[in-house]
């Protein structure tokens, strides 16, 4: 997926306070955030932004969306599937789960969650709106033990994750897959391999991996035998 992160003139006015690989922010926090989805995988994502009022799939994509998009939402245990049609209802709730015949409550895809997003023709989704934490502030996402958590950064920054603003030191044995659109990058964290930042590997714990690197709009599933508290600050200047 290509992704590119550009913030609005008057946000830029307002002073950058971090700029990582492909993000960059103000102390206006609002911008927005282009995804090209392709079609025909299964594609991990987030919703960078805070959208509207509720965060609903209407506020978060427009319509943008081509008729025939399947949503899969992961509650733990097994994937909520919706899909987008603007034959079927009306508006914002053009979704069905199933059963065409009628609608489904719009899905809401929040901030700091993962979802997949598999459709039939390639699109570009445009995410328009405010970072889910305040400048100065920090914002906590958790991660359940024994569950394969889909999660995301709440703060739209791309780059390693063991840079300060995604901020992801987990407990050790703590598994992070990363979907390529084929297959998964199983990456697991252990203070006893490597030092610093390079306290990864893959499969073989007698070498360490490169810290693993994240984009901006990503999702990925996050499993930890100890329940952990994935706290995350935004630098206020």
């Amino acid at each position: 997926m290509r992704k590119t992160l550009l913030m609005a003139a008057a946000a830029l006015a307002a002073g950058i306070i971090s700029s990582q690989a492909q993000g960059v922010y103000s102390q206006n926090i609002v911008g927005y955030v282009n995804v090209t989805v392709p079609s025909g995988q299964f594609n991990f994502l987030n919703n960078p932004f805070q959208a509207g009022v509720t965060n609903g799939a209407n506020e978060v994509f427009g319509t943008q969306l081509p008729d025939g998009t399947q949503l899969f939402q992961w509650t733990g245990t097994a994937y909520l599937v919706s899909t987008y049609d603007t034959s079927v209802g009306a508006d914002a709730n053009n979704w069905y789960n199933g059963d065409e015949s009628a609608t489904a409550p719009t899905p809401i895809v929040l901030p700091g969650q993962g979802y997949f997003l598999r459709t039939g023709t390639t699109f570009t989704n445009t995410f328009v709106g405010t970072v889910a934490v305040a400048a100065g502030a920090s914002i906590t996402n958790v991660a359940t033990s024994g569950l394969f958590n889909a999660m995301a950064s709440y703060i739209p920054v791309a780059g390693a994750v063991s840079n300060s603003i995604v901020n992801f030191y987990p407990p050790d044995g703590t598994q992070l897959f990363q979907w390529t659109g084929t297959a998964y990058v199983v990456s697991t964290y252990d203070t006893s391999v490597g030092a610093d930042a390079n306290n990864w590997y893959n499969g073989d714990e007698s070498a360490t991996a490169p810290t693993p690197v994240i984009n901006v709009g990503d999702g990925f599933f996050v499993r930890t035998g100890t329940t952990w508290n994935w706290v995350q600050t935004l630098p206020a200047n």
